[in-house]
């Protein structure tokens, strides 16, 4: 990692250093560092609103968040970290669409796809729940929560 503490990318990676040891406040503060350098930085936005979702600080995440996807409307990360976000507030509508960008750009995201189930299912949308729960089951067939889930669902349609 270069030092050159002028570099977007040097409080960035630590910024990232500070999250992995679980030190959200300082991880923040590298990333909000970065930024000032590289205000169009989508995955420094992105991580910092991961961070303060650590701080459960929801408002701030989804400021980070939608930061991050209009930088970058291509990033699937940002897409589906403001999906969170917006879950975290209860924007349930808000979050859909930001999981159906997410998938959009990466068909392939399990996690998204899992996320969205569950969002659907808590709705009660069980049977778009059951098709996003299929979809993670196709692109990664060990997944046992979205088995169980998927799995009780079909036994909940049943009786």
């Amino acid at each position: 990692m270069t030092k050159d503490k002028r570099n977007a990318l040097y409080w960035s990676k630590l910024g990232m250093k500070y999250f992995k040891a679980r030190d959200y406040l300082k991880a923040i503060e590298n990333f909000e560092r970065a930024v000032k350098i590289n205000p169009l930085s989508s995955v420094s936005w992105s991580n910092m609103g991961v961070a303060y979702e650590k701080l459960e600080n929801f408002d701030k995440e989804q400021e980070c968040c939608k930061k991050a996807v209009s930088i970058d409307p291509l990033d699937n990360w940002a897409w589906y970290n403001l999906g969170v976000a917006y879950e975290k507030l209860g924007k349930s509508q808000d979050s859909i669409l930001s999981y159906e960008e997410a998938i959009k750009i990466d068909p392939q995201d399990s996690a998204t796809w899992f996320n969205l189930g569950r969002l659907f299912k808590s709705l009660g949308d069980l049977k778009k729940a059951m098709l996003c729960f299929a979809e993670v089951l196709k692109i990664n067939p060990a997944n046992i929560e979205a088995k169980k889930l998927l799995s009780g669902l079909k036994e909940d349609r049943i009786q």
